[in-house]
């Protein structure tokens, strides 16, 4: 078994219907998204009413996530990592996710099945250790933001 993803060719052919309504959502939120981001111009986004930023006066910690969006989207990547480092690695897991099922849909066309290797392989241990991860890398550029005066 491959680390990332394995393609094969099963005896039996695959449903390409099946295949397809098990990674549609994903596909279609994971492209919206990056085709929002792209054509969003980042000079140009409207600031949204935050309650936490009005209650505390502080911004949030997710402050600052789509205007690091649209600058990836538009090749400015060091305003975007400047803006919200964390947001990168949300960008490239987006982009990740939209290949992965693209790929899917795909290769079901021609009765290929895609397997998820085992780094994709998510138990539920994995995915609390990966949320937790993510939980504290949001708290430390929360933390940016606040040192740096972001908001």
């Amino acid at each position: 078994m491959s680390l990332f993803i394995h393609i094969d060719h099963p005896t039996e052919r695959i449903n390409f219907w099946n295949t397809l309504a098990g990674n549609i959502f994903l596909l279609l939120f994971s492209g919206g998204i990056l085709i929002a981001a792209y054509f969003l111009p980042i000079d140009r986004l409207p600031l949204g009413f935050c309650v936490f930023l009005n209650l505390t006066g502080f911004p949030c910690p997710t402050c600052g996530f789509s205007r690091a969006f649209c600058a990836f989207a538009h090749g400015n990547w060091s305003f975007g990592i400047y803006n919200c480092p964390v947001a990168l690695l949300v960008y490239l897991s987006t982009i990740a996710v939209f290949i992965y099922n693209a790929v899917v849909a795909v290769t079901a066309l021609f009765g290929w099945r895609v397997k998820r290797g085992t780094i994709l392989q998510f138990s539920s241990k994995k995915t609390v250790v990966l949320a937790v991860l993510f939980f504290l890398l949001l708290l430390a550029n929360w933390i940016y933001r606040l040192i740096i005066g972001l908001t």
